[in-house]
């Protein structure tokens, strides 16, 4: 093996994730969601600058008088509107100090640099030009607490460590 391939192979690795790609935890989510959730009905934008040392100017379109659930995604154009994978979903609150615009703009202000949260920072060394923010501002915070977490329970996204579900949770640390 040559020195390039063998630091290939180790880039290769270092850029693995892990999709559950689960049919039943999906058919599970769907009968119990209430909101429409489909992808339409999001906002989409990057979330850093072309260099990657800041946040990407669209970050001040997110509304900052609602909460609302984000997800963030990692984007290859390889194949365009086909190759972009979900990486975490999250939610925001609307407290008096939190909202959705706050937390979403908190990632890259307090975990892209930091052994915090080891999962998001590697989001950002390894991807941080090709990730993008979805978001969906909600008008009640009760449903922006049980859609999240129906979504980590079905999705369950190579970023998401906290799984609400137990039964899932089990299963998921049973068989890493």
């Amino acid at each position: 093996m040559t020195n390039a391939a063998f630091d290939l192979g180790e880039e290769i690795k270092l850029h693995t994730l892990e999709f559950k790609l689960h049919v039943g935890l999906w058919n599970k989510f769907s009968k119990t969601g209430k909101l429409d959730l489909s992808i339409s009905n999001w906002k989409s934008i990057k979330y850093l600058n072309t260099t990657a040392t800041a946040l990407h100017d669209d970050v001040a379109s997110i509304p900052n008088r609602v909460g609302g659930l984000y997800l963030f995604t990692i984007k290859c154009d390889i194949l365009p509107g086909i190759t972009e994978f979900p990486v975490y979903i999250g939610r925001a609150q609307k407290t008096e100090t939190q909202n959705l615009r706050k937390r979403c703009k908190e990632y890259f202000q307090k975990f892209a640099k930091t052994n915090e949260r080891p999962l998001v920072t590697k989001m950002f060394k390894y991807w941080d030009k090709n990730i993008f923010l979805y978001y969906l501002p909600l008008a009640t915070n009760h449903d922006i607490i049980n859609d999240e977490k129906d979504l980590i329970n079905s999705l369950l996204l190579p970023f998401n460590t906290e799984i609400p579900d137990a039964e899932t949770k089990q299963a998921t640390l049973a068989f890493p």
